[in-house]
């Protein structure tokens, strides 16, 4: 009986000593680039927009802006590309409807690419 405890605690230790750990970088998506010369390769990604959720004001890429004013600069540039990426940075003390309603904002102008970031206070 002591033998078959001894060739359990050897195997055992032998599991451990040899466990690799996954590597998770192995299953991430990556985009490589094409193929073709760098003359003939689009012109760059658009810079997307930031929307800057404060307490009491909301800021677009640093400008302070009305609802309005938000729907002037939005509206052409959604017809224009609805793919555009949106990235809405919060602050943790900015409330939840002012948050939602500058998603349901960028929604209604047709942009389905929104992030949500939140701001280190």
């Amino acid at each position: 009986m002591s033998s078959m405890i001894d060739v359990v605690f050897l195997l055992l230790i032998y599991f451990i000593v040899t466990q690799k750990d996954e590597i998770f970088e192995a299953h991430l998506a990556v985009n490589l680039p094409s193929p073709t010369p760098a003359e003939k390769q689009e012109e760059e990604p658009k810079r997307p927009i930031e929307i800057t959720v404060l307490p009491g004001e909301v800021r677009l890429r640093g400008l302070r802006m009305t609802t309005e004013r938000m729907c002037e600069f939005l509206a052409p540039r959604a017809k224009e590309d609805p793919e555009l990426t949106v990235i809405v940075q919060t602050s943790t003390k900015a409330l939840h409807h002012e948050v939602v309603n500058v998603l349901d904002l960028c929604r209604s102008m047709g942009l389905t690419k929104l992030s949500i970031a939140t701001l280190n206070d």
